[in-house]
């Protein structure tokens, strides 16, 4: 199984813990020099052919702003909004996000990147994990034992959803608008909105993101 790691961030946070997770990784799944990327770097690829390539995508990345995804992130997220349903068909993926709960839409742009793989087409390989910065010990955690199920994962092949999006929380605020527009085609449904804190959520989470 070919495995690229693709991440999102604002300050550096969420490569930096996604290149240490992802530097064990069996070599014969995944090379870091060539399979690991920004969102934006896999954008430019094409979703079409990294689905060529690739059989699994794992997806470590943050939210900035309201909701947004990180500016090394964002072509990938309107990729994932515009592209044609069943591109994914027949892979597997799974998503680590980081953010702090002092924001209501922390895990925002995790979990619409994995809704959106799955309505492409992909199968859900682990459920989501979302680590809060201000509960260390338990996302430590949560990302050790991650990081032993990733690995076992990609020696297995993922037929069907592990879990649905919606595990561990289902709530979003859509950004199909901000990205491409009202009118922009792809395959994002309707999404559960969440009620934002103004200018509270406009700030982002420097540190681990």
């Amino acid at each position: 199984m070919k495995v690229v790691c693709i991440h999102g961030t604002e300050s550096g946070g969420s490569e930096r813990h996604a290149k240490r997770l992802s530097k064990t990784w069996p070599k014969a799944n995944f090379d870091q020099s060539k399979d690991f990327m920004s969102g934006n770097d896999a954008a430019s690829v094409g979703l079409e052919a990294l689905a060529a390539k690739y059989d699994a995508f794992v997806i470590v990345c943050s939210s900035y702003g309201d909701g947004d995804p990180p500016s090394n992130f964002e072509n990938f997220l309107r990729l994932l909004y515009t592209s044609d349903e069943g591109v994914l068909a027949g892979k597997q993926h799974c998503v680590l996000g980081y953010g702090s709960t002092d924001y209501e839409t922390f895990q925002n742009c995790p979990r619409l990147t994995d809704k959106l793989m799955g309505a492409l087409g992909s199968k859900r390989m682990l459920a989501r994990v979302e680590v809060d910065e201000n509960e260390t010990l338990t996302g430590d955690e949560a990302v050790a034992k991650w990081a032993k199920d990733v690995v076992a994962a990609f020696s297995k092949t993922c037929k069907a959803d592990v879990c649905e999006w919606t595990v561990p929380e289902d709530q979003v605020l859509d950004k199909k608008s901000d990205l491409v527009g009202s009118s922009g085609g792809g395959v994002a449904g309707p999404l559960v909105a969440l009620g934002v804190a103004g200018a509270a959520a406009a700030y982002y989470y420097m540190y681990l993101m």
